[in-house]
């Protein structure tokens, strides 16, 4: 009777987890947990908290964790064949996985892969968007994300944003991009003081301006080069 109430437990603690991963994502679980979880694939009916306690424990950290070679996470207490199959599988998984999305990354390299690029990463709508582009060393779509949005003719911009996103994302360059939904590409004054005052702070950040666009229905203009794309 003992057993079948552990038993219980433990199914019960294995489906609160699973349901909180999947509904709030990775974020909402500790190390522990998450290492916890990925040890109930290969351990089907026993308590595997300890066992993810114990293996942080002796590596320090979950990447080192992920690091161990099979025989080496076989001498900590818990982990059998199938849990130190497992773990190295799911590194191996991450590897494979980011060294076909970087060989797949098209390198932009001419005006028409980039109005193909932004086109592609404004968010449909009749509102005002600004999206930034982060670039690697080689002209190598890293990120892209919407910084800011606004009005149908109207659009707050904060450097200050723009600067932090591409610092997490470890840009090389960026290209900003903003649409002009129910009107023209022509720039305003106010999109030439905002590139004028990001040329300055992005310099002193080391990381290359390399265009700002417009975005109109028939048209994208450059307010680097003052022409149309």
């Amino acid at each position: 009777m003992a057993g079948d109430s552990n038993n219980s437990q433990n199914c019960g603690h294995r489906e609160r987890l699973r349901d909180r991963f999947r509904q709030a994502g990775p974020a909402s679980l500790a190390d522990h947990e998450l290492l916890e979880l990925l040890l109930t694939y290969a351990i089907p009916r026993k308590d595997t908290k300890p066992t993810a306690k114990a293996l942080l424990k002796k590596y320090t950290s979950f990447s080192a964790v992920l690091d161990q070679p099979a025989k080496e996470l076989e001498s900590c207490v818990g982990v059998g064949p199938s849990s130190s199959t497992l773990i190295p599988l799911v590194r191996a998984c991450i590897n494979r996985y980011f060294e076909q999305e970087k060989k797949s990354r098209k390198r932009i390299s001419t005006p028409s892969d980039v109005a193909q690029l932004v086109r592609t990463c404004m968010p449909a709508g009749n509102r005002e968007s600004l999206v930034l582009l982060c670039l690697d060393d080689a002209n190598r779509l890293g990120h892209s994300a919407v910084i800011s949005e606004g009005t149908l003719n109207r659009l707050p911009v904060y450097p200050r944003e723009i600067i932090k996103e591409a610092l997490l994302h470890h840009a090389s360059g960026i290209i900003l991009a903003h649409n002009h939904p129910a009107g023209t590409s022509a720039p305003s004054e106010a999109d030439h003081r905002i590139t004028a005052r990001l040329d300055e702070l992005l310099l002193e950040m080391d990381i290359r301006f390399i265009d700002h666009l417009i975005v109109a229905p028939d048209s994208i203009f450059s307010l680097k080069t003052g022409e149309l794309l």
